[in-house]
């Protein structure tokens, strides 16, 4: 055969010819020859292999024309080259078997071989690519389905795994031979190894298991047999980059080569080539570093040891910018300290190892990177959970995973609990880590090792410093002694039979401390010939490095070493035969008590001797503290992360909640210090409105408390029982109320069952032995619960919730009768009835026991002033009684004359002498009034309890009377509308059968009648009609006229006036509170005596009686609004009061009142403002809340932002500079629009003329300093310059407008930047003459000063020959205000100084008012004549510079406040749910 094919590098490249013996296709066949050839194809081959070497060209042209080819021909192409291949493979054996054949017959078999396998792997690629090409996908029923690549049954992934095999059977035999010399050409190894590498860029080939494995088996054949190692590390590096699918099947393969083919190497490779790679590369290509770093971890993972050595070249990247490939590095640490270096039998070098990359992992716990501090995170809580942890890092590392609980990123916080929920269940101290019995048991245990210890010699002090620097002094007379040691003097006995381990170790000490040297160190050499197994003589090797080489250099032998070390270890105490107290275990247990045996400092049992016992005994108890340390260490590190999770708790992410809950309930199971604080704030969850949290909280406390184990079904209801009823002790009002949620919520997934209920009321009725009343009273608590979302619960027991809550049991517990009126409550429902709902509500009669026995407890009770639950039950009781009975007024009314009448007993009991003063003490108040030396009116305590009764009455009566009442005439309405109706159907079926005989008259009116019927106003006017007459019953007949409660009225009025005639507080209390629900009824009684009630405001000493007060005022505010506007300005007072608490609750009434529209936003705002920097945190907090949702109102900060400039920098309002700064930061972030930023820079700038003091003028350029400038607002800065120029003097407002042209600086483009600049040339120049002028102003302004006259202010920026005139400031203030002023005059609110509204018109008050706030300045120039002044009492308006109306313009005239009414029926009914709600918030008297 005269020519030799050679693997072309390209498919063109065989239609060249290079050189003369090189195969070259002569022709490329066209379609048409190709179709007529194909049959002569089939028949060439049946003769063998070697027919390819005549019919290249044929297949080559195929292959050149493989998409324009029909697809029977090229599946009959691919069938012969696929058998001739395998005919090949079968014949070469034989070939290469024989020892010697012909150059002829090896090149006809090569060229074969070479041509097949090209031709095979050309067609395998060009198949590969068809399949991988994209196609199109047709939708059938919901299911997508590819088209196949080629027509018939052909199974491509079939067809692949066979010729893949096919071609590994060939590079399996030597067919070296062929090639001359016997070396396989790198270009054919090349060449099937590229098709295996297209092969693997497939998805599909990875994902199919058989496909895959014979790739790599054939990959690895190549690496091992043709040297293809350094090309394949290439070739997967490029692999990697590129396809990231190839990450896993990548660290599969090279296992593969390391482990069957031995091609170790190419893990040294591929790890060298990643190392060299350019950090800056990595971070631009994220998809190729993740596949890099995907595939080392897993590698590590698969073979740890392997890459242990090659670790050092990929360290370079743990300091590289892509955080992408540090993960990857540091997983790689993680996996092999779990698979490699977590094992028992580790050397020296591998715990060095070890250390070392934990040190690494534990530095990047605080990597400046948020993904890899939470990667960091996830690997050390992969290693926890393989338990690879060493003992003495746990410490440690638990401090570290404490910080990150407070990350700023919610990724690294929620693995951060994670691993704290880990490390708490997989903690190697105890099942059970209650911290107090913890501490107990160490300061035991620690008392018993102090007591065991032998004694010390006396001479040998506690620190043992002062014996180490003792033998530094002897030690070179020692070594001296050593080495003038004749070894004939060894021989001589010096230990005795009765001498043991103990004695001969103090001789030995008492020695050197006598300076005989040489008789220590033979009695050592003795000893140690006596007991050669013992520790203390064994080779210590204790000397450091430098100690070791001093002794080389001394010319020390080894033993001689070795008897030294003995001698100082002696001599300082730290040897095993005599312990020190304060020593605690070897290093080895520290660093990992799993990893290693028993100590190697620990003693064994020795044979004979007590001593070594003493010893053995000590090593145990100095184990058991050691080990009672680390428990209180990790004890006391998770009690200090739960303050931590509590916040987190409140987290707005929900992974940080639910990873919370679940360290909760594992620090609960484990008996965790502090866990019990967190499942309580776990309750207030149940709120949640996200659904996850809410399930999360539910499943929490089923686990906790529904999940009893052991025992018989009774036994663990009743733990369910007992564990529910310990979260009622000791619960807050909020915790009670998220509880009351819970238990609603388990009620309604049937996850409470029957026999907990049924438990629950035994427990209530004291059925099961050994139940207390506190007992009792938390299972009435969760029936009552429960009864919320099932009120059957309770309807079928109300006989045994009356007998036993009511009855004598509540005569000595009024807390369980409170108790048992909640529950009985939940009989009721809700007031707010369903749309279309006609059932009759429940009702019981009022003879009945429930309220029979509610009435005794009340009326019997009232006297016993020692027990502070009557008036929680009072309001409980009546609250039943109005909501159940029918006849509440009949009750209600025995319940008052029943307390009344033990008011009057103590009246009767006068014998006509004067009155005496009442005693405040209840101790004087409780004494028989039959004495002959104490002669009392009536108690005050008792007095109150009729008032808080007469009030809470006043207030559920109108209830009664607007909601229920109300409800019940509207249900009778509509059944006999209902009623009415059907008839009517009936009346007009009968009437279209029989003539009508109807009058004419009467037609027209039932005409009529339809018509009104059909619009809606029949039952529109009896609405109206039954509210006008409920109204007027309130008006006139509740706490007016000649009713019950009225006649109580005059002494509530009268105890409220008269603080001298009973100055009792809680009587005060009281009667102010009654007071404001009776006013809360009628209007004429809230007319009346609102004076009275805002003197009580005002001027009541007790914090509290302020406290409720205001409350009060906030809800008259809803009722009568019209009777509340004109005392607005005392409503704000009370945000200086004195008291925290009456702050707090004047901010939240004020906050409710204006985000509702009832009361207008005004220029008292600016002392809300003002509360933002309140002492108290949460006043603070408030404020801003406050304004944070005012904000969302429309345009309502921008509009009262001008004036809250003018009063907040005012030196009369008493806020700093540095308070009204940080106000100004938080409000001037709400002014987002462009519009009103340009809007603001004109009016601040006007207002700096009207300035007063330099204060003023700092805090406006503040203000503008805190502004983002559009191009418009640079403008109006500019147009502006005269109103501030003359005051950049001043160094801060220089400051300022610094600040905002650097501002104006960073956006601004290239046409504005020259306003800017000339801008900032101007301020400049006025600030350096002004700077330069100083001193000439001071002069003149304190020759203004002297000269200044009552009222007049130094002109700002006066010019020359100009002189404030007195008939210029006369001009100035008759002058009407300007449109666009941002002030609209004084405000028209009473103060505290002026008269009451009543007393007075309104109008001359506004008149007074405007004459008594109207200020008076002199200005310099007649450019200044309008511009307003600078009015520190008047209101902004919001009108817009320009005039224009558009939305920003709200609010033209925030002066004018209009009087809201309260409209309808609804409008009522929503003001009495809040009214009696905001009641229950004041603090109740007791």
């Amino acid at each position: 055969m005269s020519f030799e094919f050679a693997v072309p590098l390209t498919r063109k490249d065989l239609l060249k010819r290079t050189t003369d013996t090189q195969y070259v296709v002569e022709e490329v066949l066209t379609i048409r020859q190709i179709n007529t050839q194909i049959h002569g194809l089939k028949a060439a081959f049946r003769s063998g292999p070697a027919a390819i070497l005549e019919n290249f060209d044929l297949i080559y042209s195929v292959l050149s024309q493989l998409n324009e080819v029909e697809s029977d021909v090229k599946e009959e192409v691919w069938n012969l080259l696929v058998k001739a291949v395998s005919q090949h493979a079968a014949q070469l054996p034989a070939l290469l078997d024989t020892a010697d054949f012909d150059c002829s017959t090896r090149l006809q078999h090569l060229n074969t071989l070479k041509m097949s396998a090209y031709l095979l792997t050309q067609f395998m690629e060009a198949f590969e690519a068809e399949d991988t090409k994209p196609t199109t996908v047709t939708v059938t029923k919901g299911r997508k389905s590819k088209k196949k690549t080629s027509k018939g049954d052909w199974d491509w992934e079939g067809e692949r795994l066979r010729v893949v095999q096919s071609l590994s059977q060939v590079v399996q035999l030597e067919i070296g031979r062929l090639w001359e010399p016997p070396v396989v050409e790198e270009e054919f190894v090349n060449m099937v190894a590229n098709c295996c590498y297209k092969l693997l860029e497939n998805p599909s080939t990875c994902k199919e298991k058989g496909s895959k494995e014979a790739v790599f088996h054939l990959l690895g054949t190549l690496v091992r047999r043709y040297n293809h190692g350094l090309g394949a590390s290439l070739k997967i590096i490029q692999l990697l980059q590129h396809f990231e699918h190839l990450a896993s099947p990548m660290a599969q393969m090279v296992q593969l080569f390391a482990q069957q083919f031995g091609a170790k190497s190419v893990i040294s490779d591929i790890m060298r080539e990643i190392g060299r790679m350019d950090p800056s590369k990595l971070v631009r290509d994220n998809s190729g570093t993740r596949s890099y770093a995907g595939f080392m971890v897993e590698l590590a993972e698969r073979v740890p040891a392997l890459m242990l050595p090659n670790i050092s070249v990929i360290l370079c990247h743990l300091d590289g910018e892509s955080y992408t490939m540090r993960n990857g590095v540091l997983g790689v640490m993680s996996e092999i300290v779990i698979r490699e270096l977590s094992k028992g039998d580790l050397d020296a070098k591998g715990k060095n190892a070890r250390d070392q990359f934990l040190d690494c992992l534990e530095e990047h716990i605080h990597d400046v990177n948020a993904f890899v501090r939470s990667k960091v995170l996830t690997l050390w809580l992969h290693i926890c959970n393989e338990k690879a942890i060493p003992l003495g890092r746990w410490h440690q590392l638990l401090c570290l995973v404490v910080g990150r609980l407070q990350d700023k990123s919610s990724l690294v916080r929620k693995v951060a609990i994670q691993l704290l929920t880990t490390f708490l269940t997989s903690n190697p101290f105890g099942a059970k880590l209650p911290l107090d019995v913890l501490k107990a048991e160490l300061e035991k245990e620690s008392a018993r090792l102090q007591e065991i210890m032998p004694e010390q010699p006396q001479e040998q002090p506690q620190d043992g410093r002062p014996v180490e620097e003792e033998w530094s002094v002897i030690q070179p007379e020692v070594m001296t002694a050593l080495q003038d040691l004749q070894e004939e003097e060894e021989e001589q006995e010096l230990i005795g039979e009765e001498d043991g381990l103990e004695s001969v170790v103090l001789k030995v000490k008492t020695l050197l401390q006598q300076s005989q040297h040489k008789s220590a160190a033979r009695l050592v050499m003795a000893a140690r010939e006596a007991w050669p197994d013992e520790h203390v003589f064994a080779n210590t090797g204790s000397g450091e490095g430098e100690e070791e080489k001093e002794e080389d250099d001394s010319g020390l032998q080894p033993d001689q070493r070795n008897l030294l070390e003995i001698l100082e270890a002696i001599f300082v105490g730290t040897t095993v035969g005599i312990p020190n107290p304060e020593e605690v275990l070897p290093a080895s247990i520290q660093e990992g008590g799993t990893e290693e045996g028993v100590p190697e400092g620990t003693v064994t049992e020795t044979e004979g001797g007590e001593e070594g016992g003493v010893v053995n005994e000590v090593s145990k108890q100095q184990v058991i503290v050691q080990y009672l340390k680390d428990s209180v260490n990790f004890a006391t590190q998770m009690q200090r992360a739960i303050p931590i999770l509590c916040q987190l708790l409140g987290s707005k992410a929900t992974s940080d909640i639910l990873e919370t809950i679940e360290f909760f309930v594992s620090a609960f199971e484990f008996g965790l210090a502090g866990a019990m604080e967190g499942v309580r704030r776990m309750l207030v969850l149940i709120w949640s409105g996200e659904k996850s949290v809410k399930e999360a909280v539910v499943e929490a406390y089923k686990r906790l408390y529904l999940s009893p184990t052991g025992g018989n079904a009774r036994a663990r209801n009743l733990a369910i029982v007992k564990n529910l009823t310990a979260l009622t002790v000791g619960a807050t009002v909020g915790e009670l109320t998220s509880l009351e949620e819970l238990i609603c919520e388990l009620v309604r997934t049937s996850l409470l069952t029957s026999g907990v209920v049924t438990l629950l009321w035994e427990r209530f009725a004291l059925k099961i032995q050994g139940t207390t009343a506190e007992d009792s009273r938390g299972a009435l608590l969760l029936l009552g619960m429960a009864a919320g979302a099932e009120p059957d619960m309770v309807r079928s027991n109300v006989d045994v919730l009356v007998q036993e809550g009511l009855g004598q049991r509540g005569q000595d517990d009024m807390q369980l009768a409170k108790d048992t009126c909640t529950a009985l409550l939940k009989l009721a429902g809700s007031q707010k009835r369903k749309a279309g709902c006609h059932e009759e509500p429940l009702r019981f009669p009022a003879d009945h026991d429930m309220f029979t026995g509610l009435a005794g407890i009340l009326v019997n009770g009232v006297e016993n002033l020692a027990n502070p639950y009557w008036i929680p039950l009072m309001e409980q009781g009546l609250n039943v009684v109005y909501r159940l009975s029918e006849n509440p007024d009949v009750v209600i009314g025995n319940v008052i004359k029943g307390v009344a009448a033990v008011v009057l007993r103590a009246r009767e009991a006068e014998s006509g002498q004067e009155q005496a003063q009442e005693p405040e003490s209840a101790e004087t108040q409780e004494e028989p009034p039959t004495s002959p030396t104490k002669i009392i009116r009536c108690s005050s305590g008792v007095l109150s309890r009729l008032m808080a009764l007469a009030g809470h009455c006043a207030l559920r009566q109108l209830v009664h009377l607007d909601v229920a009442l109300t409800g019940e005439l509207k249900r009778r309405r509509m059944l006999q509308e209902e009623r009415n109706s059907k008839a009517g159907r009936k009346g007009n079926t009968s009437a279209n059968n029989t003539p009508s005989s109807t009058p004419a008259g009467k037609g027209k009116d039932d005409k009529e009648l339809s018509i009104e019927d059909e619009m809606g106003l029949a039952g529109a006017s009896a609405d109206d009609a039954e509210a006008e007459y409920i109204r007027k019953i309130c008006e006139k007949e509740v706490v007016t006229g000649s009713s019950l409660l009225a006649l109580l009225a005059p002494v509530i009025v009268a105890v409220c006036s008269n603080s001298t005639m009973f100055p009792h507080p809680q009587l005060r209390a009281t009667a102010s509170l009654a007071l404001a629900k009776y006013m809360l009824v009628s209007s004429e009684f809230c007319e009346a005596h609102l004076q009275l009630l805002f003197t009580i405001l005002e001027r009541a000493p007790q914090p509290i009686i302020r406290a409720n007060t205001i409350i009060a005022l906030g809800d008259l505010s809803f009722r009568f609004p019209n009777l509340i506007e004109p005392w607005t300005p005392n409503l704000y007072a009370r945000l200086r009061d004195d008291s925290s608490h009456v702050r707090k609750n004047t901010l939240m009434v004020l906050t409710h009142l204006i985000l509702n529209d009832m009361l207008k936003v005004k220029g008292y705002i600016s002392d809300m403002a003002a509360c933002m920097v309140d002492d108290v945190s949460g006043i603070a907090d408030l404020a801003k809340l406050f304004f944070l949702e005012l904000s969302k109102k429309g345009n309502s900060i921008y509009n009262i932002m001008p004036d809250m400039v003018s009063r907040l920098s005012d030196p009369d309002c008493g806020v700093t500079e540095e308070h009204f700064r940080t106000i100004m930061k938080y409000l001037f972030s709400f002014i987002q629009k462009d519009k009103q930023s340009e809007s603001l820079v004109e009016k601040l700038c006007h207002r700096f003329r009207a300035t007063r003091t330099e204060r003023q003028a700092r805090d406006l350029a503040f203000c503008l300093s805190m502004l983002s400038l559009s191009e418009k607002g640079v403008r109006k800065l500019q147009e502006n310059f005269s109103c501030f120029g003359d005051k950049l003097g001043s160094e801060d407002i220089h400051n300022s407008f610094c600040t905002i042209l650097k501002k104006a600086k960073s956006f601004a483009k290239p046409e504005v930047k020259a306003l800017v600049d000339e801008l900032e040339q101007r301020i400049e120049q006025c600030h350096n003459k002004g700077m330069s002028d100083d001193e000439t102003l001071q002069k003149a302004n304190k020759a203004r000063t002297t000269g200044k006259k009552g009222g007049q202010t130094p002109g700002n920026g006066l010019q020359k020959g100009r002189t404030p005139g007195r008939r210029r400031r006369g001009r100035q203030a008759s002058r009407k205000q300007d449109s666009s002023s941002e002030d609209d005059g004084p405000n028209h609110s009473p103060t505290q100084g002026e008269e009451h509204p009543a007393k007075r018109g309104v109008k001359g008050k506004k008149q007074k008012a405007g004459k008594k706030n109207r200020k008076t300045v002199s200005l310099s120039s007649d450019d200044e004549s309008d511009i307003e002044l600078f009015d520190v009492n008047g209101d902004s308006t919001a009108a817009d510079p320009d005039g224009e109306s558009d939305q920003e313009n709200t609010d033209p005239q925030p002066n004018i406040t209009p009087i809201r009414r309260a409209k309808g029926r609804k409008h009522r009914k929503k003001h009495l749910t809040a009214a009696e709600d905001s009641f229950s918030e004041a603090t109740p008297v007791k």
